[in-house]
């Protein structure tokens, strides 16, 4: 049984460039973390850093990988979550002033 989450999840699709990596492109993001998709995902506990492009602006984050969901094999796309470990205030502020802007787009509690 799934337990529902502490933060809502909103469904922005939003350019995320983890240091070292081909961009990706999220399913949701919260105040809290974000999903995305990409080829052979990093193992859970893995420490990551990067930004996430929130309208023009390149916001910069810490995270970790906190789960990870693969299709099919170590080599197939995959879907993860990414927990925000280290972010600034400002950050937080134009995360939530962009969601304002687009409105609510709520994702499953359950998911």
């Amino acid at each position: 049984m799934h337990l529902p989450r502490t933060q809502p999840r909103f469904a922005h699709r939003l350019t995320v460039r983890l240091r070292g990596m081909l961009p990706v492109y999220t399913h949701d993001v919260s105040e809290g973390g974000f999903c995305a998709d990409m080829l052979q995902p990093l193992k859970p506990g893995t420490a990551v850093e990067g930004s996430i492009a929130v309208g023009e602006e390149e916001l910069p984050f810490q995270g970790e990988i906190v789960w990870t969901q693969r299709a099919a094999g170590e080599r197939v796309r995959g879907r993860y979550g990414v927990r925000f470990t280290n972010v600034t205030q400002d950050f937080r502020l134009r995360l939530e002033a962009y969601r304002k802007m687009q409105g609510k787009r709520l994702v499953r509690w359950f998911t």
